[in-house]
């Protein structure tokens, strides 16, 4: 039976009833295996030409038409039961085995729960097509159901997939066969569960079984709370002389309002949260799956599954939450049991390869620009394809941001574009953000290297190095040259930092060990090369985003990078751990006074303090107008020149898309790049009043006598 199996060492899913096996796919990093092709002619279509071999849903028998419930069954001569039983227990095995079809010349499996949503659920359009995304989809859901390790899938997709019509068929076919069951709905808000999933698909598709596919029903014609399949109060037939035959199966399947708790302490069969990336504000989706997640679980034991399933929405209203949701669900992550954070198994499919509109006649995806016209399965002619298509989109939409990153969302071609934030939720230019994303995810090779500084042969003071480490705590993007390197210079006699024209740095520390509520802030660093003629200028170089089990060792992380590079540092001075570190080291004078443009407006005052004040609204505001200027010249495409910023550090730029300038405490890369670039100024500005010489521009002259 279906279930795990070892093959050269991978564990392979296998998701044949019958036992066989055959050929072994990769959908959403699991290895699948589907059950072993039939002999020829136990493939349907199989005598057809191979152009005309498609999915075709069949009709039911007309002799079976008039038949509307079991009593009718019951009713009808022993000969017409003795003819059509056949057809009937036919339509059973392949709701249990699934199917196999010629499709253009090529066999193709589709589950039981594929081949109940084509053959017998009647949805909003009729009898759904077949799609070949939806069948990567009902793959990979039934391996989640064969995977006892797996309490279920999470779909990230695109709008209009159809995912809501699948998973309420998926419903209704296992509450129609499994005894004592609950299967439950939610959804964005208790009236989506009830009108947009409940009453609108589950029961439609319902009503549209035939009758040997419906149970006992207990309930009014048209439920509008649950469908139950439990014995009536009264069971007469119309002609009031015999009861129906049959057993009940006692299987519920209902929906609940959105809130936490709504199915706390029940087992439940098949848990459907719907639109799961735009629940109501106020209900976190994480603490939704963490309490409902018990109702699928006896011990150990996993006794039910979960179709969770959404577009997203901003990561302000739902977004945030559903995508960690989604990336703890990562198949490639698990723990010693073979779990994975979440215990659901993700999948997402790009915009372009289920998109309505392009499909050929076979149900493929036209993705790619055909080389000549491709017919649709709609009857239409296309000569691009959805990818060019959706392409167009965004370009007709190149000059209003809000629109362009609201296509990009709905429509994604990656799960990074699938998880974008609204740029009306962010402080900064978001667009540009995300095509310098899009741009260095695509950069071959890669231009940062992680790794470690590190004094040379463990002897501190001597000279640092940089070792290449994957799992290091330094993003490096520009390493300077040999020349540059751990150069000295003394100001009467301290330890200053010798490259401070060509860079600086800026840090946001802790000073404590451990955090009293166990937040996961980390120490947070950012090395950046100012505008000069020599090297790459105006650039982030360095970033350090990592909480070491002592302060100690990321204050000596930062220390070794400034003498690296030989950049001084801005920290906050709130933070004295950092700077009592570096002067216990020695290296105090690496760490910049408060610069004199962000000074405390006393002009008589010299203010020698190190670091700036965090919680001045002053300087709040210039860090992130700092940051803002930055993105705005130096991230993203250059339109005058065609070329984009030489920002490669995306941890960095997508804290900047979630920086929140009244809870800057989260966002600490953003606050050490904005401190770097501050500093960066104060370099500029300190520069420029150094270089002016009043007596040469000026000549003193007496006042005209009138």
């Amino acid at each position: 039976m279906a279930g795990l199996r070892t093959i050269e060492g991978d564990t392979i899913i296998n998701i044949c009833p019958n036992d066989t096996e055959g050929e072994v796919i990769e959908i959403a990093f699991l290895k699948i295996q589907l059950p072993k092709v039939p002999p020829k002619k136990k493939i349907l279509f199989w005598d057809k030409p191979k152009k005309d071999q498609r999915w075709q849903r069949q009709q039911l028998p007309k002799d079976l038409m008039g038949i509307k419930s079991m009593d009718d069954w019951y009713s009808a001569p022993k000969e017409f039961q003795q003819k059509y039983s056949p057809y009937i227990e036919e339509e059973f095995q392949r709701r249990k085995t699934g199917v196999w079809f010629y499709n253009n010349g090529v066999p193709t499996y589709i589950t039981g729960h594929h081949y109940m949503f084509l053959q017998w659920s009647n949805i909003d359009i009729g009898y759904p097509s077949y799609l070949n995304f939806q069948r990567t989809l009902f793959l990979h859901q039934f391996a989640c159901e064969s995977d006892p390790r797996s309490m279920g899938q999470i779909y990230t997709k695109c709008r209009r997939s159809g995912y809501t019509n699948i998973s309420s068929s998926i419903l209704v076919n296992e509450a129609t066969q499994v005894k004592d069951k609950l299967l439950g709905v939610m959804s964005k808000t208790g009236t989506d569960a009830q009108a947009a999933v409940f009453s609108s698909k589950v029961v439609p598709i319902f009503k549209s079984y035939p009758f040997f596919f419906q149970p006992i029903l207990d309930g009014t014609t048209n439920p509008r709370q649950e469908l139950a399949f439990r014995e009536p109060s009264k069971r007469i037939t119309k002609n009031n002389k015999s009861v129906q035959k049959g057993e009940a199966l006692d299987t519920i399947i209902n929906w609940k309002n959105t809130v936490s708790n709504a199915y706390d302490g029940s087992k439940t069969h098949i848990l459907f949260l719907d639109e799961a990336g735009k629940f109501e504000k106020g209900i976190d989706i994480r603490e939704v799956w963490r309490i409902h997640r018990t109702c699928l679980l006896v011990g150990r034991r996993i006794i039910g599954k979960a179709l969770v399933g959404s577009t997203v929405n901003p990561l302000d209203k739902g977004g945030r939450e559903y995508r960690d949701l989604y990336h703890d669900s990562d198949p490639r992550d698990r723990n010693e049991n073979g779990r994975t954070k979440s215990g659901l198994y993700s999948i997402f499919i790009p915009a372009y390869d289920a998109l309505e509109g392009f499909f050929d006649q076979y149900g493929n995806p036209i993705s790619e620009d055909p080389e000549k016209p491709v017919l649709t399965e709609d009857g239409t002619l296309t000569d691009i394809g959805a990818k060019t298509f959706l392409k167009n989109e965004r370009k007709g939409q190149q000059n209003n941001s809000y629109e362009l990153n609201e296509i990009i969302r709905q429509f994604p071609f990656t799960e990074d574009e699938a998880f974008r934030d609204s740029t009306k939720s962010s402080l900064f230019n978001i667009q540009k953000i995300y095509e310098q994303i899009q741009y260095n995810d695509e950069l071959f090779p890669n231009p940062v290297v992680v790794g470690n500084f590190v004094w040379k042969d463990g002897a501190q003071d001597t000279e640092v190095l940089f070792r290449p480490d994957p799992n290091g705590r330094w993003r490096i993007a520009w390493l300077a040259p040999a020349d540059m390197r751990n150069k000295k210079k003394d100001d009467y006699g301290k330890r200053v930092a010798p490259n401070g024209l060509y860079g600086c740095g800026g840090v946001d520390s802790y000073d404590i060990d451990t955090t009293v509520d166990y937040r996961s802030s980390k120490g947070a660093c950012h090395i950046f090369n100012k505008f000069n003629m020599e090297h790459p200028g105006n650039m982030f170089v360095a970033e350090y985003a990592s909480r070491p089990p002592l302060a100690k060792i990321f204050y000596e992380d930062v220390l070794m990078a400034a003498v690296f590079y030989g950049y001084p540092i801005l920290i906050e001075n709130n933070k004295y751990g950092i700077a009592r570190y570096f002067e216990t080291r020695g290296y105090d004078g690496y760490l910049m006074d408060r610069p004199a443009h962000l000074g405390s407006g006393t002009m008589h005052v010299k203010v020698k303090t190190k670091g700036i004040p965090s919680n001045s609204q002053d300087i709040i505001q210039a860090h992130a107008q700092a940051i803002e200027a930055f993105i705005h010249d130096y991230v993203g495409l250059n339109n005058n020149t065609g070329e984009y910023g030489k920002m490669y550090l995306n941890r960095t730029l997508e804290d900047w898309i979630n920086f929140k300038i009244d809870d800057r405490t989260k966002y600490d890369l953003s606050i050490s790049s904005g401190l770097a670039l501050l500093a960066a100024q104060k370099q500029v500005k300190e520069k420029l009043k150094a270089d002016f010489d009043s007596k040469v521009f000026f000549r003193k002259v007496r006042p005209i006598q009138r």
